[in-house]
């Protein structure tokens, strides 16, 4: 069993502090003596909310434009550290938010693993951090949570590898480090019901099902989890992947908002080196002198009004011509290459999959939505593309809320059936 804090016992500093020794003592430790992927290292409890308390929370999430379904039940909330795996294949810890429904009957539910959009790379950009600056800069990941849980899905949304640690920035749309702590906190929030009874003040319990799911970069990632489940994850059984103005081809995004492409390349030239992307081949010259204090200095809200949007401002001409020329595997060979290892959800996992999509979406075009479903569904997914009308980028999660809910309960209660029946089978 891993170390449990209590919220009103530690200091928030101090489970930082804890989860960076475990991270230090493994140094010098062979893969086989560090700790596996999901392994949880602290957790805390911070509190419930009502029901009456999540309507309240989530008002101005909905909008008051789209359905708000009232909850079944209050939600427990928790903090949690764990374990998970960096692109590169080292250990890396991260913080999650767990969200329990609460129950006084044993009850069982299926387990979501939510990713967030994009908020940056440097630490104060970690979505886990979004109650600091809620009031000016709102994500609603914890509104929309609390909503998943209050109707009995147990949630939890981590932050990506890189934020909270000092030695690595945010993992941004980099399949490999997405898709694993996608299924490690799928494996973390079920062993905090195994290794933390003296935490739970719920009867609420896992049932087997598991999906994903995601907004624009999250949604990334949610069909990453989809592409490693069997290699990455076999234990984990997942029956769903979501995803709400999904951004799974990073090349398309490229084209349509530029002001991503800072983060994306500096990504990639820390993960793959500078012989393979160097930011100075594909941006203007203005922009390279400051880019790593850019990056690491700016939150999303402050980089989409200093980054160019449109892709001629902010790239060099060779680089603009061979992206909307379709010769980057000709001009910039190596990015081309890293490009393609970043694509998500095209394996042939044959994972179902909902597409929540804004038809005023100009993050990730409807058109480029309809072609990657149809690849997702050329690929072997049973695909659903929900097209909402005056639906904008940051609009889709609480447009696609009620859809989603209906979507997970469906796959996961087909996936038990399958399993009933095989098991059943089996013993004939």
């Amino acid at each position: 069993m891993g170390l449990y804090l209590r919220r009103d016992s530690v200091p928030g500093m101090r489970i930082l502090a804890v989860a960076l020794l475990a991270l230090l003592c493994t140094v010098g430790l062979s893969a086989q003596e560090r700790p596996q992927p999901g392994t949880i290292v602290t957790a805390t409890y911070d509190g419930r909310v009502t029901t009456d308390g999540i309507v309240r929370a989530a008002g101005d999430f909905f909008d008051g434009r789209f359905e708000q379904p009232y909850p079944r039940n209050p939600v427990d909330e928790y903090k949690i550290w764990f374990w998970t795996t960096d692109a590169d294949g080292s250990r890396a810890v991260v913080l999650a938010r767990l969200y329990v429904p609460v129950s006084w009957a044993d009850i069982t539910g299926p387990v979501l693993a939510f990713g967030a959009g994009t908020t940056g790379v440097g630490d104060q950009c970690a979505p886990s951090l979004e109650a600091t600056f809620q009031g000016d800069h709102p994500y609603w990941y914890r509104e929309d949570m609390l909503y998943y849980a209050g109707h009995g899905v147990i949630s939890i949304i981590p932050d990506y590898v890189g934020f909270n640690d000092p030695d690595r920035p945010q993992r941004y749309f980099s399949a490999a480090a997405e898709g694993h702590v996608m299924l490690d906190s799928l494996r973390a929030a079920r062993r905090f019901f195994v290794e933390y009874p003296d935490l739970l003040r719920s009867r609420f319990r896992p049932g087997n099902g598991n999906a994903t799911a995601g907004y624009s970069q999250g949604g990334h990632a949610a069909l990453a989890a989809a592409d490693m489940v069997t290699d990455y994850a076999p234990d984990i059984r997942l029956d769903g992947a979501i995803g709400f103005g999904s951004t799974n081809n990073v090349e398309t995004l490229m084209k349509t908002a530029a002001y991503y492409t800072p983060y994306i390349l500096y990504t990639y030239w820390k993960l793959y080196g500078e012989d393979v992307v160097n930011p100075a081949d594909f941006l203007r010259a203005r922009w390279i002198p400051t880019l790593e204090e850019d990056i690491n200095g700016m939150c999303v809200w402050d980089f989409q009004y200093y980054y160019p949007f449109r892709p001629q401002d902010l790239y060099t001409p060779e680089f603009y011509e061979a992206l909307v020329n379709g010769t980057l595997d000709q001009a910039f060979p190596g990015l081309r290459r890293v490009l393609d290892e970043n694509l998500t959800g095209l394996s042939g996992h044959g994972i179902p999959a909902l597409l929540v999509q804004g038809l005023d979406d100009i993050i990730i075009l409807p058109q480029d939505q309809r072609v990657y479903a149809e690849q997702l569904r050329a690929s072997g997914s049973e695909v659903i593309l929900l097209e909402l009308p005056a639906v904008r980028h940051r609009h889709t999660r609480p447009a696609g809320f009620v859809a989603s809910l209906e979507f997970i309960r469906r796959v996961t209660s087909e996936a038990d059936e399958r399993q009933s029946a095989a098991a059943a089978a089996a013993t004939r």
